[in-house]
């Protein structure tokens, strides 16, 4: 398995504090630091993100775990997907596949697939009410399932998708043509100076997005339903029409037409000047350009600003939640009390704002959450430190005037939130081929792209969502 290990230096450390001096025989519950725990977690940070979590896990090994205890061994994945397989493997015992480690971290769906297979621990049994009742109730409340209402996962580092904006060129194109930043706040006012944009500019696109999958759940639930509606512990899939074709004319319509054009890295249309905005995640932000660069020879600086996600015209203001929450697999009480010993320790106020301010993330208790000014004060340089201030500021304000949607893990969550995010997304991407190949072969582009408008195409696309999407969720 690849992945640094952080624990041998602790572990001699742990034994020459104990040979030279004595360590105390009073054990800490199940723990004793003549024989340290060791725990290994399993992450998918990575980059920047990764080395502050080496260093905070170094930092733990060196003093409360020394004191406890407790060596945590850590591993880091690739992404989240790439972790998400290996512990679906291992959690089956596929052959070849690693030992489950004792904590992991996951977002809901995953976390639930793999409770069905290898036991979580039930955070109740390590946590009191009032430690529990720090968490911010959203970020706790998507780690909780089955009839008994326990906690399954402890929230860490969240995120949220924010509108960022090349601010350098959207003032000259606004100069121009007279819009006004309001038309920024809906998705309607975005698709409709979208349009002006590509004529403006002669062809360009002004819009790219980087997680459909937010887009969809959160355009339904920003217009009153949400799709997957819990019953007790039985849901459902509801999609209006009149809300799938809102979400087609926000999404489907622009892409179509080019006047948006998303890709996994939208930063880098707004570096090459192709892209005056997107819409990312918050954790993001440090790679928002600080330039345009034209040519080898052309490149001049941009400003950036970081407005909320935006709404449909008299919807509501729900914003995504993002970043993976950490769970405990059920092993021993050694280890599963160790386990939640480095949750609490990690998660604690302070040094959760350190963690989390320092790569864009937002942090999840209540205390670490009172202050702007407390969390801009952790912000380190990084490639661009004024876009992750900003980020992080839009964030907390967008927090305090908006609502955060919390996904509800159930029975195929997983499947079924894979099949509704890609299903638009999966429909341009076809139709754009179409287009691209049909143009090619010489058929008039506006032509084409008119077909594609037509009450008919959008119809076939709603029907066969809801078709696919029945059988997924409404079994």
């Amino acid at each position: 398995m690849k992945g640094k290990r952080t624990w041998k230096i602790a572990v001699l450390s742990l034994s020459l504090v104990c040979a030279v001096s004595g360590c105390a025989r009073e054990s800490r519950r199940v723990l004793d630091p003549k024989k340290p725990t060791v725990i290994t977690v399993w992450h998918a940070y990575n980059a920047f993100a990764k080395t502050i979590f080496d260093e905070k896990v170094t930092e733990f090994n060196e003093t409360k775990g020394l004191e406890l205890g407790i060596v945590v061994d850590a591993y880091g994945f690739g992404s989240s997907g790439e972790l998400d397989d290996a512990l679906f493997n291992s959690a089956n015992e596929i052959i070849g596949s690693d030992p489950l480690p004792n904590v992991f971290t996951a977002y809901p769906d995953s976390a639930y697939r793999l409770d069905q297979l290898a036991p979580l621990v039930e955070m109740e049994e390590y946590y009191s009410a009032e430690e529990l009742g720090q968490y911010r109730t959203e970020f706790l409340s998507e780690g909780v399932w089955g009839k008994d209402g326990r906690h399954k996962l402890i929230p860490v580092a969240k995120s949220t998708e924010l509108l960022f904006v090349n601010e350098t060129g959207w003032k000259q194109f606004r100069s121009a043509t007279g819009l006004s930043d309001d038309v920024l706040n809906t998705w309607e006012g975005l698709v409709s100076a979208a349009e002006e944009y590509y004529r403006w500019s002669g062809g360009q696109p002004l819009l790219g997005m980087n997680s459909f999958n937010d887009f969809a759940v959160l355009t339904a639930v920003q217009d009153g339903a949400d799709p997957f509606p819990a019953d007790g512990e039985n849901h459902s899939f509801v999609y209006s029409r009149e809300t799938a074709r809102k979400a087609w004319n926000a999404y489907y319509v622009p892409h179509i037409n080019g006047w948006y054009k998303s890709s996994v890295y939208n930063q880098d249309g707004l570096k090459s000047g192709s892209l005056l905005a997107y819409i990312g995640s918050s954790a993001g932000a440090g790679y928002f350009p600080k330039e345009v660069i034209v040519d080898g020879k052309n490149q001049y600086p941009i400003e950036c600003r970081v407005r909320p996600y935006p709404t449909f015209e008299g919807g509501r203001g729900y914003m995504a939640q993002r970043g993976a929450d950490m769970g405990i697999f059920r092993s021993s009480e050694t280890s599963e009390y160790a386990a939640a010993e480095f949750l609490k320790w990690f998660t604690d106020p302070e040094r959760n704002i350190e963690f989390t301010a320092s790569i864009g993330y937002i942090p999840v208790e209540n205390e670490a959450l009172s202050s702007i000014e407390a969390l801009e004060n952790f912000i380190q340089m990084s490639d661009n430190t004024d876009a992750v201030k900003k980020s992080v500021t839009a964030a907390l304000k967008a927090m305090q005037e908006g609502k955060f949607y919390v996904r509800r893990p159930f029975e195929n969550s997983y499947e079924a939130n894979e099949r509704f995010s890609r299903s638009l997304e999966r429909k341009v991407e076809l139709d754009l081929s179409e287009l691209h190949n049909r143009v090619e072969n010489g058929e008039d582009r506006q032509t084409v792209i008119s077909g594609f408008m037509e009450d008919e195409n959008f119809d076939k696309w709603y029907q066969d969502l809801m078709r696919e999407m029945v059988g997924e969720v409404n079994e």
